[in-house]
């Protein structure tokens, strides 16, 4: 039966919606609408404010040969961005320098790349604003090679770098300090020489910390497990320059001077040159220095010394100098005539196996040679190093041990000297360390 055969008086009435409920339902739904505007719009400012990001500036400098960025060869300077990748070849090294663009370009990290090493600079970041309490966030990815890390003092808020390597371990650097690390096919090697470093393995979430002073291994053949030993000994005090004391210089000025190490100038007329305690690039440095347009030979030369019958270092199986340091100025064409005149020059005085003294020393320098000129001294048993001006090197000599010979193998250190020399010469030196150490126990 149909509403239509049902008579009009008999039929119920339709049901109608009830104004008042959908008023409400209205303003309930436009009230929920609103709360959840308030919600994300409140949630979007804070994130803005307080989480938001930006880049930091990012500065590749050449120190030696070249390097790769994104397959294009760079052979003196690059503006980075987060997403490139580097590359450098077995004779070439590289600084990143990283700046806060919102704190007067304050440097915050400075990596050097050595040779046959790879990385995708993945993100290098700060908080938007200053008064947000984050942190500063640095990734590496994909990393293969070897890298020195220095992260400067008194950043203002908290720092953290990862490195996800090629063999699929990480490495968490979480403080201002200086760091090396070394990934290949057998090993990923890390040494906290000054910091907070952690080490995890690639099958597990968290690693293991690798105290002040020690070296962490993953061995590929055992990726589970992290060995933590001695890293190398340094055998000289105050390597990175950071004790200094004022003196009263020759005109009765105060002059800041670092400790242990003992600084003098020598020149056949004047000018004198100058040693001075300084920071550049915010690390301490001992700066070397000769100008008001000089044409005469002199010397700028510092020196640390053991007693006198020197440091036994016969216990030992490795032993390798390492400097970092920056040429800003030479004169002179490479190191003059005979290869003697340096605007850095490194130098260890030694008793050998047999008794001997042995003298060995290391040049380098940024100014093309002249014709005829020298490329090492008499006495040196390598030529000298050219690398670019205005950037910073990490030179490392390897086992001297090796590199000198059986017949010259030393026993004792007497001291070991850095200088600069030649008519003018303008050097920043930020190290110079004497590591040693056994092969047996450092894996």
């Amino acid at each position: 039966m149909t509403d239509a055969s049902i008579p009009a008086h008999q039929q119920l009435p339709r049901p109608r919606l009830d104004p008042q409920r959908v008023a409400w339902g209205v303003l309930l739904l436009a009230f929920a609408i609103f709360c959840f505007i308030c919600l994300a719009s409140g949630m979007g400012v804070y994130y803005f404010l307080f989480q938001s990001t930006v880049p930091l500036d990012m500065v590749a400098r050449i120190g030696q040969g070249s390097i790769g960025v994104n397959q294009q060869f760079v052979t003196l300077e690059r503006v980075l961005q987060n997403g490139d990748e580097l590359t450098t070849g077995g004779q070439s090294q590289a600084v990143v320098q990283l700046f806060d663009p919102q704190r007067n370009h304050q440097l915050i990290a400075t990596l050097t790349i050595k040779g046959n090493t790879r990385l995708n600079l993945r993100r290098a970041l700060r908080p938007r604003f200053e008064w947000s309490s984050s942190q500063y966030n640095i990734e590496l990815q994909n990393f293969n090679g070897e890298l020195d890390i220095f992260v400067t003092r008194n950043l203002g808020r908290d720092f953290r770098l990862v490195i996800a390597t090629s063999q699929g371990s990480r490495i968490d650097l979480g403080s201002s300090g200086q760091y090396n690390i070394s990934v290949n096919e057998s090993q990923t090697r890390v040494v906290n020489q000054e910091g907070q470093m952690v080490l995890i393995p690639p099958t597990r979430n968290n690693g293991r910390d690798i105290p002040v002073g020690s070296q962490g291994v993953i061995f590929t053949a055992n990726p589970d497990a992290v060995a933590i030993m001695p890293a190398y000994v340094n055998l000289l005090e105050n390597s990175t320059f950071q004790d200094t004391i004022q003196i009263q210089n020759d005109t009765g000025q105060l002059q800041e001077v670092t400790t242990v190490w003992r600084c003098a100038n020598q020149q056949d007329t004047l000018p004198r040159g100058n040693y001075l305690a300084e920071t550049l690039d915010g690390r301490p440095v001992l700066r070397l220095v000769r100008g008001d347009n000089a044409t005469s030979h002199g010397e700028t030369r510092c020196l640390t010394y053991f007693e006198q019958t020197g440091r036994d270092v016969s216990a030992f199986d490795f032993l390798e100098v390492r400097a970092s340091f920056n040429i800003n100025f030479q004169s002179l064409p490479a190191c003059g005539w005979e290869g003697s005149e340096c605007p850095l020059m490194l130098q260890i005085d030694y008793i050998d196996q047999n008794g001997r003294p042995q003298t060995w020393y290391h040049g380098f320098y940024y100014l093309q040679p002249q014709t005829g000129f020298a490329l090492s001294c008499s006495s040196c048993r390598q030529e000298h190093d050219r690398i670019n001006e205005k950037s910073w090197f990490t030179y490392e000599s390897g086992n001297l041990f090796v590199l000198l010979g059986p017949s010259q193998i030393p026993r004792s250190i007497l001291n070991v000297q850095f200088y600069a020399s030649g008519h003018q010469y303008d050097i920043a030196v930020g190290e110079v360390s004497l590591l040693a150490g056994q092969f047996a126990t450092s894996g």
